[in-house]
């Protein structure tokens, strides 16, 4: 996800995958280049799968989105009815789940035994539990919602699937009529970023075909083959041989080629969505009157946050005081036991003036990042670690990341890094994206 190419491996394996000159005709064509027209054909097996089943899949994300939708407002009903909220509603029919038996659990070792290999069922057994919990969770939710729907009166009037006119009715609550308009700007966000996250895994497998491709028409024109050009290109540039020095190499060549056999792009282009996504008061790099604000929602647990946080930095770098660096929290506690302590760390170091030298130490110790660790660190910096252990566990520092998490929800966040580029979302988290991204943002 990281990075667009390793080692142009993946470019290299397409050499093997696709011919020269034209491709068959009858096919869409979704990019052209000198001497060369690209169809669905030039995909990769992964890629074409993706394409054939594009309609399907934005179809069902429509549904996933919509069912989740009337279930907030079905469980909002339900909370004032009780005077209650809609959280406790659903923590309420929880409640009533049995925690999984011996049987229950053996059964699923059992039936998983190949898959497991030769782990014993005392080392599997957390992860059966976790997986019998959320299975039981997924079906009292399913009934809630069942049960909700019969109460107020729900009526499905039409599938909300795609090419759907606004004013087309899509449900009933009651007497209230939902049409698709409705139901599209309540869920804009999510909506557009399924799609633009469909596109842009195609056309990111399309741009490594092209690219394939006239690596190996170029090379033909040096009298030399694509490992040939690349060493050329790329290893033999190399001086500091960093992730980034790589990286910015093979963004290079593919600039320079896509120039020189002048690629176009026919299909995947996407209008961008332009959010109103703030600063807030969270630790930067850069002025605030820089024209090109990127603000990053992190989890300092997370790993790819720390595989791109580099990366980003100095990108960034390059543009000197057009940009600035925002980095907001956004823990995920569901699968990050310490993703939150994290967080508070950084805003008791941020106190102290050491946030972005505390976050690279989160980053880099990721395997240790509780209490005693966090405190052990600040040690290192130089902090006052009684101050740094009081604001950490301060009320301002865990308003502080909650709000972070309500802006990032609010914003579609769903994942980490998420990045934003004057409050344009980076689909695809690549140097060369998000160096085209800022470049686009200074025009």
């Amino acid at each position: 996800m990281l990075a667009k190419i390793s080692n142009l491996s993946l470019v290299l394996m397409f050499l093997f995958c696709v011919g020269s000159g034209f491709t068959q005709t009858g096919k869409s064509t979704l990019g052209t280049a000198t001497g060369f027209r690209f169809t669905e054909d030039d995909l990769s097996a992964e890629g074409r799968k993706l394409y054939d089943q594009e309609s399907k899949l934005i179809a069902e994300n429509r549904k996933t989105v919509f069912n989740e939708w009337i279930y907030t407002q079905l469980t909002e009903m339900e909370a004032k009815a009780r005077n209650t909220t809609a959280q406790k509603v659903e923590a309420e029919a929880l409640a009533t789940i049995q925690k999984p038996t011996e049987v229950q659990i053996k059964a699923v070792y059992d039936t998983n035994r190949q898959t497991i290999g030769g782990r014993s069922l005392d080392e599997v057994r957390p992860n059966i539990i976790d997986y019998l919990k959320r299975e039981s969770e997924e079906k009292q939710v399913n009934a809630l919602f069942d049960s909700l729907k019969v109460k107020y009166k729900f009526t499905l009037l039409k599938e909300p699937g795609i090419a759907l006119k606004a004013a087309e009715l899509l449900a009933a609550i009651g007497t209230r009529k939902i049409t698709v308009g409705e139901f599209e700007t309540a869920n804009r966000i999510a909506l557009h970023n399924y799609q633009a996250s469909v596109y842009e895994q195609i056309r990111a497998d399309l741009e490594n075909a092209i690219f394939a491709k006239l690596l190996d028409a170029e090379a033909r024109k040096r009298n030399t083959d694509a490992s040939g050009l690349i060493a050329a290109e790329v290893t033999n540039k190399l001086k500091n041989y960093s992730n980034y020095e790589q990286t910015s190499l093979e963004d290079a060549l593919q600039d320079k080629l896509f120039r020189a056999y002048a690629v176009k792009f026919n299909a995947y282009d996407i209008e961008p969505q332009v959010l109103n996504v703030s600063a807030d008061d969270d630790p930067s790099i850069g002025p605030s009157t820089a024209k090109v604000t990127v603000v990053a929602f992190v989890d300092f647990q997370c790993s790819a946050c720390a595989a791109f946080s580099p990366l980003m930095k100095q990108v960034i770098a390059e543009f000197g005081a057009n940009v600035r660096l925002v980095l907001r929290d956004f823990p995920l506690t569901q699968i990050h036991e310490h993703g939150m302590d994290a967080a508070l760390a950084g805003y008791a170091a941020r106190r102290q003036g050491k946030f972005f030298e505390m976050a690279d130490l989160m980053y880099r110790n990721q395997d240790a990042l509780d209490g005693t660790s966090l405190a052990k660190y600040a040690k290192e910096l130089g902090m006052n670690v009684e101050q740094f252990e009081r604001d950490s566990r301060s009320p301002e520092a865990l308003a502080e990341v909650t709000k972070d998490i309500a802006d990032g929800n609010s914003y579609g966040v769903n994942g980490t890094p998420t990045v934003f580029i004057n409050g344009i979302k980076l689909q695809r988290l690549t140097t060369a994206r998000l160096r085209a991204a800022i470049q686009n943002a200074l025009i």
